[in-house]
This record gives C-alpha cells, structure tokens and sequence, in this order.
C-alpha cells in the first residue's frame, strides 16, 4: 500500500529525488508546458505512487527546470476545498507556498479568456474541468489528467 504523505511540503525531500537526469520520452518531446489537474497534483503531492510514468515524467522535468507546470487557479481552490473535506485543512497560501518552491511552476490569474471558455466546452460536464481544459486550449498544450471527462472534447489534448 503507498505512503501518504502527511506534510504538504514533504514532496520534495520524498522517495523520488530527481538530482539524476531525466530524459523527456518522445511522447513528451514537442511540449514544454502541460497543464496539471487537480487529481494529479493531489497525488503529486499526498501520494506520488498514483502517478502514471508520464506524469511521474512531467514532474521531475519541471523540478529539474525542463517544463513548466501550469496550475490553475480553479485548482487551487478545490486542493483547498477537498483537504477541508478529508480533515486536512490547507490554506490556499501553504498550498501556494509549496508550489513556488518547485522550480518549473506557473500560476495563472484566472481571467476574460478562461471564463469565455465555460460556453466552448460543452462536452466537459463540470464547471471547474471547463475552466481547467480552457487553460490547455488557450495555451495549446497537454492536459495531465486520468479523467475521462476531458477525452470527449477533441479540442484537449491530455496525457496520462
């Protein structure tokens, strides 16, 4: 059974150090950025085990400075919003705190463009996965993500 970590800031210094190189699978190989959904900085975070290669991958590129992870402010609020719900408050700050500390980390503001994109994609069921997918079509790269709900849009591209 995996560890789960119990400490938000603990991945870092976790089993998976990355001081050796990684090297970007070809799947990988045209994309610099990729936006992260909340299930998988979850499990980045709390349980890194859940991770697929893939995702495993993206991660260390971006702690080596070899990719940008772009996390959604609409995440931001539901990693809040579930650690309340589990009995694990974490305030969006300590949350934000910790992802500042991983060298290839972008924190978009949440504006006009994402907002316009709750009408273009129907297909997507839930409001916070629109304004997720909206982020990887407006900058025309990867969703990571396991959820099915964002293969039907033929407008997202995700990896898993």
């Amino acid at each position: 059974m995996p560890t789960t970590r119990t400490s938000w800031s603990s991945r870092r210094s976790g089993s998976r150090a990355t001081s050796r190189t990684t090297r970007r699978p070809t799947l990988l190989a045209s994309h610099e950025q990729f936006v992260i959904d909340t299930h998988v900085l979850w499990w980045y975070l709390k349980d890194p085990d859940r991770l697929s290669a893939a995702a495993t991958v993206i991660f260390r590129l971006a702690e080596t400075g070899n990719a940008v992870l772009v996390i959604p402010a609409i995440a931001v609020a539901e990693m809040y919003f579930l650690s309340v719900k589990l009995g694990q408050p974490l305030p969006p700050s300590a949350l934000l705190d910790t992802l500042v500390d991983i060298s290839g980390v972008e924190l978009p503001d949440m504006g006009k463009e994402q907002l316009e994109f709750l009408e273009r994609l129907p297909e997507i069921p839930e409001m916070h996965d629109r304004l997720i997918a909206a982020d990887a079509v407006i900058r025309g790269v990867p969703l990571v993500t396991r959820d099915a709900a964002f293969t039907a849009s033929p407008q997202i591209e995700t990896v898993w």
